[in-house]
Parts: C-alpha cells; structure tokens; sequence
C-alpha cells in the first residue's frame, strides 16, 4: 500500500475499531486503563484526520491525453555538436523519467530543438513565454484547460494538458509539455531548473 491520505485514514480507522472492540471486551476497567484507552483513541482520530489532510493536498494527476502531433526530434544542425549532445541528453532523460511528452527549446527567435509529441507548426511564443524570460522565473501550468492563454501553446502541441516554461537566459527558454494535467511534481521542476542553468553555461561558452 502506498502512503497517502486514504492508506492514513485507512490505517486510523482500524485502530479506532480495535480500541472500541478491546474497550467493550474488558470485565474490569481501571482508571489507568480508561486513560490508555482515551489517549490510543485520540491517536487514531488524528491519524485519521492527518489522512484527510494529506488526501486533501494531494496533488491529483489527471488521465493521460490523447494528444495530437508527431513524434519528433528536431534540431537545428547548425549548433555545436557539444551543445547538441547536452540537448539530447537531457531531453531525452525528461521525456523518460517524468510524466514529460513534449519538449521545445527555443533561442533568441528560433526553435533548436523539438523532441516528444508535438506540432510540425512553427511555435512562437507569446505573452507565457515571454514572461518567463524576461522575470527568470519557472512558470507552470498545472492545467492547461483553465488558463485563458493558452492558444498560446496550439503550434506547440495543439491539446497539450500541462506546461512547464523554464527560462534559460534573457532570449531562451525549455518549454515542456505533460501528459496529463499536474502530472510535474516539484522535483521535476527543481531538476528541470538546474538543468536550464546548465544549458547557460553551455551556450555562453559557445557563444550561443
């Protein structure tokens, strides 16, 4: 059993049931016995209601979509083969160790790189993007279906449930797509991050 919310709320149920049930099959109760009693009983009840707590904030992944475009991996041939090989790298570890489908890179105006499920349009950002770079900020997008933006996304992967939008510098950035919506977890982030930090590096010694 995993641990989450209901395996808590799971677990406190049965010991409340076990209290009750020895409670009621003692011939004598003591004053020590009614306090262990009264105190293994409240420690069920917060076990219970830790469990509805952490059920509560559980973050929720939604079904994996249906998503339309072509499986690609596109790059522009014109970049350093050392900038290339840490681009295919690492996009290939996204795409197989989180809930990533999609991913697009893009630098001072054009699109490097293109790897996942994604459109064979031409992505231009638009305000999401631009923010992102101009404030140095991870932006995410936990639910693509309730963001007023988001047609800024269509020449990206036309239906895509959820975005990640990492900046690398003040002209590039990684945009991610997810397979369902709240599917990135803050790891995923924390790594993403420090892999955009790294791509910097790169392309400042390559002069990129």
């Amino acid at each position: 059993m995993g641990f989450n919310g209901k395996s808590l709320i799971l677990i406190g149920s049965i010991l409340f049931i076990f209290q009750i049930a020895n409670f009621f099959s003692i011939e004598v109760v003591t004053p020590e016995l009614e306090r262990a009693q009264v105190l293994a009983s409240i420690a069920s009840l917060i076990i219970i209601f830790i469990g509805f707590l952490f059920n509560q904030f559980e973050p929720l992944a939604g079904e994996k979509a249906d998503l339309k475009g072509e499986n690609n991996f596109l790059f522009d041939k014109n970049i350093p083969d050392e900038v290339i090989d840490e681009l295919a790298w690492g996009s290939e570890a996204i795409l197989t160790s989180t809930a990533a489908s999609s991913i697009l890179i893009h630098n001072d105006g054009e699109n490097i790189l293109r790897r996942g499920i994604t459109s064979s349009n031409d992505f231009n950002p638009g305000e999401t993007c631009l923010r992102s770079i101009k404030d140095m900020k991870l932006i995410s997008l936990a639910n693509t279906k309730f963001y007023p933006g988001r047609d800024e996304f269509f020449n990206f992967c036309p239906n895509i449930p959820s975005v990640l939008v990492v900046p690398i510098n003040s002209k590039a950035f990684i945009l991610i797509g997810g397979w369902s919506a709240k599917c990135f977890t803050k790891s995923d982030e924390k790594w993403i991050n420090n892999w955009s930090k790294k791509i910097n590096n790169i392309f400042s010694k390559n002069n990129i």
